[in-house]
Parts: structure tokens; C-alpha cells; sequence
């Protein structure tokens, strides 16, 4: 009787292994047939360099400024850090020099005519890149200049763009787009044309073109005071 009880203890034991999933190899050793937890790196984003607008130049100046940056998707500012950054020639003339390699802004100058490329690399403190480039042209106008004037124009800040500008779409259907030009800005209350400079100028003034379109913003402007400026266009 006593021998049967042990049997039937044994055969009710072994069931019972059975069904949890265990085995005699994973009793003897204490280890587990479940897999181990998956343990994720954190993956840190690489910056999204920005080089900035094309620009042009036009001789006697021979030097422009390149102003760049860089922003993060979904980043902290604690964990992102140190980001270095440096500015590379990647054609045109050797003569021109670079002032401030390692600083966003820098001055370029002792330009000659052609066209220059000049990349931005941005690097974080994980060792992740980001890259950009900037085409700069340099030229003269032509002898035989033509103009034209866009009158009435409406300070405005849509589009997503968070300065004041007027703008002059299609810009290309009214300037070839291989030619030279100048642009001055008219106010309401002068007769005077001042002269819109080259984006990341230090002017009153300044001009871009992007995706064909002539965007032109002040340094400064009182809200209150919005007028509905001349902008007239030299090439």
C-alpha cells in the first residue's frame, strides 16, 4: 500500500512538471525556458544642419557672410550637447578665405567670379553629423541694365514665416534667372529708393529668393505703422 502511494505521488509530480513547462534538466540548474528581457539603446538624433539661402554677389564687393544652423527633432537639450560646427570650401577659387571656420556666421572674402560651394557640418557631442550646403555666385551686372518696379506692396508674416516681408512671386518669370540683379525698397512716406541686400547682411534691408519667390524683410518695422512699399528690381 505504502509502495502504491509513492508511485501514484510520482506519476502526479511528474503531470504537474509537465504542464508548468519545466523539465528535469531546468530543476537541476535553477535556469528558466523564458527569454531574457530586450534591453533598447536610446537612439539619439543626428542635428538637421542649415547652410542658409543661395547668394549672390555682385563685383566690386568681393566677400558675402554665410550664416548658418541647426535644430533637433524630438531631442533634449540635456542629452544633446557641445555641438561643434565648421565651415568647408568645397569649390571654387583657392584665394577666397574664410574668416570664422568655426563659428555659424563667417565672413568670406577676396571672392573672385564663379561660383563657390561651401558645406556646414554640425557635430553633437554623441559624434552624429548633419551636413548642408550654400552655393554662393559671383559676378557683374550687365552694361545694357533693365528695370522694373512692383508697386504697392503688402507687409505681411503667413506661410509660416516669422518676420514681416513683402514678397514678389514667380520672381523669375519677371528676372532671368542667370542674370545679376540689384533690389531697393521704396517706403510710403520717402522719395528715396534704399538698396535691399543680400540675406545675413547687417543692412536695413535684405532679400531672399526662395523657390522662386523674392522675399524681402526689415531689420526693424513698427506694427503700427504699415505702409504699402515700391520695390524696384535692376538686372
Amino acid at each position: 500500500m505504502r509502495n502504491t502511494n509513492f508511485y501514484g505521488l510520482f506519476i502526479f509530480s511528474a503531470a504537474m512538471l509537465i504542464n508548468s513547462g519545466c523539465t528535469e534538466d531546468t530543476l537541476a540548474t535553477g535556469s528558466s525556458t523564458s527569454k531574457p528581457p530586450t534591453v533598447t539603446e536610446p537612439s539619439y538624433p543626428a542635428p538637421n544642419a542649415s547652410a542658409g539661402y543661395d547668394i549672390q554677389v555682385i563685383l566690386p564687393h568681393d566677400y558675402c557672410w554665410l550664416e548658418g544652423g541647426y535644430y533637433y527633432f524630438n531631442a533634449s537639450n540635456n542629452t544633446i550637447t557641445n555641438n561643434k560646427v565648421a565651415w568647408e570650401k568645397i569649390s571654387g577659387s583657392s584665394t577666397c578665405k574664410l574668416e570664422s571656420p568655426d563659428s555659424l556666421k563667417t565672413k568670406v572674402s577676396k571672392l573672385e567670379k564663379g561660383v563657390y560651394e561651401f558645406e556646414l557640418t554640425v557635430t553633437n557631442n554623441m559624434g552624429l553629423t548633419g551636413k548642408d550646403r550654400v552655393t554662393v555666385t559671383v559676378g557683374e551686372m550687365s552694361a545694357n541694365t533693365k528695370e522694373k518696379i512692383f508697386n504697392d506692396l503688402i507687409w505681411d508674416d503667413w506661410n509660416g514665416w516669422d518676420k514681416l516681408h513683402v514678397e514678389i512671386n514667380n520672381f523669375y518669370s519677371h528676372v532671368p534667372s542667370d542674370s545679376f540683379f540689384k533690389v531697393y525698397i521704396q517706403r510710403d512716406n520717402s522719395a528715396n529708393w534704399i538698396e535691399v541686400l543680400p540675406w545675413s547682411e547687417n543692412a536695413q534691408y535684405y532679400y531672399i529668393v526662395y523657390s522662386d519667390t523674392l522675399f524681402v524683410y526689415p531689420k526693424s518695422i513698427n506694427p503700427f505703422d504699415y505702409d504699402t512699399p515700391n520695390v524696384k528690381i535692376i538686372y
